[in-house]
């Protein structure tokens, strides 16, 4: 014989697939939670360590702004003492050569012709003088001409006057002085 379950089995069946639902939805909504929660905590990780990072990078241009302000002024400072360093060598430099150029002066100046003025200015000289003659002076400055320590002469000025009794030549001229080296010099003296 067949047996007749009188008992509510859809109603049960109905119970019990609510509370898998109920029991699967609420699984489901923990594990969504935990990984919004981890996804959250994750991305909050990498935005502090990024601060972090983007903190520490402008310490650091700071830092190398003062640093490179540093070097800037060092390199004003290292350029004014290679300048002022420039001037002193050129000052010993030029010291010996000055005494060269008054013995090579005195040298290629012939007898006759004297000079009342000597004037440099840079590597020129500027040459004030009298002479008994112009072709003295000809002579004087193919003889600046011919040395080692000056380069062409130009005769800026001459004049002929007549002081007490005799004819003299007033002359003006410029004349470059020549820089050597020490072969130079020894080949010049």
């Amino acid at each position: 014989m067949r047996q007749i379950n009188l008992l509510p089995w859809r109603e049960a069946k109905r119970k019990q697939r609510q509370r898998e639902f109920g029991i699967l939805a609420l699984t489901s909504l923990v594990a969504a939670a935990i990984i919004v929660g981890g996804v959250h905590l994750f991305f909050d990780n990498r935005i502090e360590y990024q601060t972090a990072r983007n903190d520490f990078l402008k310490d650091e241009i700071e830092k190398q702004k003062l640093v490179e302000k540093e070097i800037k002024a060092m390199e004003n400072t290292k350029t004014r003492i290679l300048g002022r360093m420039e001037v002193i060598q050129n000052l010993q430099t030029s010291r010996p050569e000055m005494v060269h150029v008054f013995d090579e002066m005195v040298r290629v100046l012939p007898e006759e012709v004297y000079l009342t003025r000597v004037q440099r200015s840079g590597e020129a000289l500027a040459l004030v003088g009298v002479a008994r003659s112009n072709n003295l002076v000809s002579d004087f400055m193919r003889n600046l001409r011919d040395s080692g320590w000056f380069g062409e002469p130009s005769l800026q000025i001459i004049n002929n006057k007549e002081v007490l009794g005799i004819r003299a030549s007033f002359f003006e001229l410029k004349v470059a002085k020549k820089r050597l080296t020490a072969k130079a010099e020894d080949q010049a003296s």
